[in-house]
């Protein structure tokens, strides 16, 4: 996006620019032609007063000889008398070709019409003067108005760059999304928008996660508590037969609604956060670990990562990479000389293990951890000591 909007800046500064010189180019002319037009008015008003003064009323037009006095270089001068008799005399930088493109004026003192023409040549030299420095301007303009496009575009381009990592990590199952702080109006209401999806998102595991605890307590409990009367009453020695019978069925039947709450309770814990999101183990954790010891290293803090059980395990990687980050923060914030981190797949589970050594012991999680608790116990997983325990911080995510 960035680069098309400089590109578009830099066409429309192009394209104004060249406008400009144009334009600047042609009033230049223009001016040059007028100013020339009215340095012909005034030199044929000096000729023509001259001759005026000078000749007597019938005499006629003076030769061409009596006019060289009067000839400018690059002019022709014609002088036309009372009587009708004219004589013109041109200079010598004059052609013949400059009368098709000439600028002439006439006056007429006491009789006597002068008129002195001059060629165009003059006035579009004096802008093919002028076009050099036009074009070094034009250039500059270019230059600065390209300049400015990249601070433009970049600054248009940021919070939809940061909306679309937004809108990615939400499609990796996080709900911890960095949206940007702008003025913009569009991408405020993307922002929004994305932030609203990912409170619906975590909203609904919470409820999943409510869900299958009350089903587990309110079904399967009770369920438990009649297959045990039941299996008490068909192990009874005094009850009738029939009894019996009836018993041992129903207990049967209590089994397999036991059993099919606990395979739609499994099914409610190990759906996927996000439908097809699912990437395996051995492409997420190489990822997580390299930004792990990136970051680490900056604090001189050496990271040993390992990963163990099935690499093959699919998992959505949004949930793991958003409570992994809280957990590094934690770790920023203690004075660690060596983090080891584990990562186990199961069949049900991903089960991962953080031990920090040398670390500044804390009698309370720092907030960032509090956050990583708070996302695995939404995702319907479980934590057990900290970063700052012998044992280390042990998460289990159930594989969704």
């Amino acid at each position: 996006m960035r680069s098309r909007l400089t590109l578009a800046f830099g066409l429309l500064a192009v394209l104004l620019v060249g406008s400009f010189v144009a334009f600047r180019t042609v009033s230049i002319a223009d001016l040059a032609e007028d100013e020339l037009r009215e340095q012909v008015q005034r030199e044929a008003l000096v000729v023509a007063t001259l001759l005026g003064q000078g000749l007597e009323e019938d005499a006629p037009a003076p030769a061409a000889a009596a006019l060289e006095p009067f000839a400018v270089p690059d002019r022709a001068v014609v002088v036309t008398v009372a009587d009708g008799s004219s004589s013109r005399i041109t200079g010598p930088l004059w052609r013949d070709s400059d009368a098709d493109a000439a600028v002439s004026a006439s006056a007429t003192v006491d009789g006597v019409v002068v008129e002195v023409s001059a060629p165009l040549r003059d006035a579009d030299s004096t802008a093919s003067a002028a076009l050099p420095s036009l074009l070094a301007l034009g250039g500059i303009l270019v230059v600065v108005a390209v300049l400015v496009g990249v601070l433009v575009a970049t600054r248009l381009a940021r919070p939809f760059a940061e909306l679309a990592k937004a809108a990615n990590a939400l499609a990796r199952g996080r709900f911890d999304l960095r949206l940007p702080d702008t003025s913009i109006g569009e991408a405020r209401a993307i922002g929004e928008a994305l932030d609203g999806a990912a409170a619906q998102l975590r909203g609904s595991l919470e409820r999943e996660r409510d869900l299958a605890l009350r089903a587990s307590h309110e079904l399967r409990t009770p369920l438990t508590s009649l297959s045990l009367a039941l299996h008490d009453l068909v192990d009874r020695d005094d009850a009738p037969a029939d009894l019996v019978e009836a018993a041992a069925l129903a207990a049967r039947t209590v089994e397999r609604l036991d059993k099919a709450v606990g395979d739609v309770l499994e099914e409610t814990r190990s759906h996927p956060v996000v439908a097809g999101a699912h990437l395996p183990l051995s492409l997420v954790v190489p990822a997580l670990a390299q930004r792990w010891a990136d970051t680490l290293s900056l604090a001189g803090v050496e990271l040993e990562a390992e990963l163990d059980g099935d690499a093959s395990l699919e998992l959505t990687p949004g949930p793991l990479e958003q409570v992994l980050d809280d957990v590094l923060l934690t770790v920023l914030t203690q004075q660690a000389q060596r983090v080891l981190l584990s990562v186990e797949g199961a069949e049900r589970h991903v089960r991962v293990t953080v031990r920090v050594e040398s670390a500044q012991r804390s009698s309370t999680d720092a907030p960032a951890l509090e956050r990583a608790r708070g996302v695995v116990a939404t995702l319907g997983g479980r934590t057990s000591g900290g970063t700052d325990s012998p044992d280390g911080l042990v998460v289990v995510l159930p594989r969704r």
